[in-house]
């Protein structure tokens, strides 16, 4: 912004890119340029009603995440958790946090950026997760997250989870998928009519639910070792995707271009099943990663 604010061009561009249809017909003064794109900004401001902050490892969340934006209208602006500094978001109308559920739970990532939102920050907040199922073994994914929001005194609007492919161990039928593809469709559509209504979601939830959400918080601490097998194996080009990408940060190049991974992993297979050359995998646990890898736009070519 303050880029272009200083280069009559690049206020210009700004505001073009914008969709704004100012034309000028000479250069823009300093003084107008700063004028010019603060009215952009204060317009985006004032339309902007709906954030989406997206946390997907693998891809599926992102979908569900860029398919309810779009559900959702231009007043929407879809940001990568992992990228996002919760302390730093504008004050907004409507937030709605989309994640991929590990082992029945939001992932500590999530939990982490929800304790680091502000106090008042959004009139309301959605909740949105994203599993292999929508049965009863996820009602409760949201608990600790819920449980941040209500101290916070945030009112929750929409808490449901989409089913999607399945992301380790193994891969559903393409049949299953292509279903699952289908109804996630549906949901976001009515999932954008409820947000849009501040329609509150209604859910019992299982005892046997909140038994299985806490028996999986011991996953962030095996997934913890899980990181330590990780290895990248001869044929490794050293081309340093995975350590940009991995969302803890849990990834360094070393001396002689040897891959290093820590002690903060989440099990997440960001990094196992975004490598160009297929070389990262675990020591031991061989099972847990798709043997062919995933990619959710390997099943959208025909939607």
């Amino acid at each position: 912004m303050k880029n272009a604010i200083n280069d009559h061009k690049g206020a210009k561009e700004y505001i073009i890119n914008n969709q704004l249809k100012y034309t000028f017909e000479r250069p823009l003064s300093l003084l107008e340029a700063d004028f010019w794109v603060n009215t952009v900004e204060n317009n985006e401001r004032r339309f902007l009603m709906y954030t989406i902050i997206q946390f997907s490892p693998t891809g599926n969340a992102n979908y569900i995440a860029e398919q309810l934006a779009r559900s959702l209208g231009n007043q929407t602006k879809v940001l990568p958790l992992e990228h996002t500094d919760a302390s730093k978001l504008e004050k907004g109308n409507h937030l709605v946090v989309v994640y991929a559920i590990h082992a029945f739970n939001a992932p500590r990532t999530v939990k982490r950026f929800i304790k680091n939102l502000p106090i008042d920050l959004y009139k309301q907040v959605s909740l949105i997760g994203v599993g292999c199922n929508t049965s009863w073994a996820n009602d409760s994914a949201s608990k600790d997250v819920r449980k941040i929001l209500n101290n916070k005194s945030y009112k929750i609007i929409v808490d449901k989870v989409i089913a999607m492919p399945l992301t380790f161990i193994m891969s559903f039928p393409d049949d299953v998928i292509n279903a699952q593809l289908t109804k996630a469709l549906l949901d976001i559509e009515q999932i954008s009519k409820d947000i849009e209504a501040s329609n509150i979601s209604h859910k019992g939830i299982a005892f046997k639910s909140n038994i299985v959400t806490f028996i999986g918080r011991a996953e962030p601490f095996a997934s913890r070792f899980f990181g330590l097998e990780l290895h990248a194996k001869k044929g490794c080009t050293q081309c340093g995707l995975c350590v940009r990408e991995c969302p803890k940060k849990n990834i360094k190049m070393i001396t002689e271009g040897k891959i290093h991974f820590g002690f903060k992993c989440i099990m997440c297979m960001r990094c196992i099943y975004k490598c160009p050359v297929q070389v990262i995998t675990p020591r031991i646990s061989k099972f847990i990663p798709i043997s062919k890898g995933y990619s959710i736009s390997n099943y959208l070519k025909d939607k």
